[in-house]
């Protein structure tokens, strides 16, 4: 028996309507690139710079509480406190300031608000404050830094600050101190690699420390330094200096001053200066040992002999903030 076979269903005629479309091939827009934020901003690479030679700190300003002075009690049009605001180079007094004032505060922990007007984070601008203390070691570097820096907008500006070497020393000495734990004898190795590394800023004293566990006063050295059997030979005379500031950062903690050496009060320091030379060798005759002292350290920081600090401003973030918030009112300052 055959087997039957259905034809397909004749399909009727098409009804009236639409002719039919192609389909719309969908087109996306692409995405315009984010924009970094303010906070991503890179700092400038420093790192050819000998570390003891430079200090770099974030300041931050509310530009809310800028634009509050300028337009409400000096009463400027808002393009003319843009203008203000956008030249704005901080002075001095104003790095230098021990306490914050109104419109700069602390942002360590992060602020999510102002301290003064209560307004968001897209209010507040940073600025990098890069600081060189001049000498042989940074003169030529600083120059070609100086030289690289974009002048487009004056992102950056320099501000020269006149010192003696002696201010500048003391200034180390603080930032040494700084975050040490005297209570670990590990400090005392890390004060004599920021010693030596302003003494010789050439010399990458980070490895030489960490291939010379030992350090010691070498007695066939006149100066200088040298590494034998994986220990570290100083000169007498730098040996010395070392140990001078060492008592300098940790006389205050206990008493007397942790060396190398050991604990040593202020007199037993002395003794041991002179009984070394180096006090003859610095041409130090103070009987008592204040004086001593006091002399001693004006002939290790350099006295009254000039010295410039140059401050690198890094203006980037301020001005780009400026840009953002240029067709905004700051709203009125809430009530702290």
């Amino acid at each position: 028996m055959a087997k039957r076979t259905t034809k397909p269903a004749l399909r009727g005629p098409r009804k009236p309507g639409r002719a039919p479309t192609a389909k719309k091939s969908v087109v996306r827009k692409r995405k315009a690139p984010a924009t970094r934020p303010a906070g991503q901003i890179e700092p400038l690479d420093l790192s050819a710079f000998p570390p003891e030679s430079v200090v770099t700190v974030e300041k931050w300003l509310c530009l809310a509480c800028v634009s509050d002075v300028f337009m409400r009690h000096l009463d400027l049009s808002p393009r003319t406190a843009y203008l203000e605001i956008k030249r704005y180079t901080p002075s001095l007094a104003e790095l230098h300031a021990p306490v914050h004032t109104r419109p700069w505060f602390s942002n360590q922990p992060l602020q999510k608000a102002c301290p003064y007007c209560g307004l968001p984070a897209k209010w507040h601008a940073r600025l990098w404050v890069h600081r060189i203390e001049s000498g042989k070691a940074t003169d030529a570097l600083r120059r070609n830094l100086i030289k690289s820096l974009s002048q487009d907008d004056n992102q950056f500006a320099i501000v020269e600050e006149k010192a003696t070497q002696q201010e500048a020393f003391f200034e180390w000495l603080e930032k040494v101190g700084k975050g040490l734990d005297l209570d670990d004898p590990a400090w005392v190795r890390e004060v004599a690699m920021h010693f030596l590394s302003r003494k010789e800023p050439r010399t990458d004293w980070r490895s030489v420390f960490e291939q010379t566990p030992a350090m010691r006063r070498s007695r066939r050295l006149e100066s200088g330094w040298e590494v034998d059997r994986g220990r570290l030979f100083l000169a007498p005379s730098l040996f010395d200096e070392l140990l001078l500031v060492q008592y300098l950062i940790s006389r205050s903690h206990r008493a007397g001053g942790l060396t190398l050496e050991g604990r040593y009060t202020l007199p037993e320091l002395i003794i041991r200066l002179r009984n070394s030379g180096y006090l003859r060798a610095v041409d130090v005759v103070a009987k008592s040992a204040d004086d001593a002292l006091e002399q001693l350290v004006s002939y290790l920081g350099g006295g009254e002999n000039p010295v410039k600090f140059y401050h690198i401003l890094d203006r980037r973030d301020l001005l780009s903030k400026v840009k953002n918030l240029k067709l905004a009112t700051p709203p009125k300052p809430k009530r702290r």
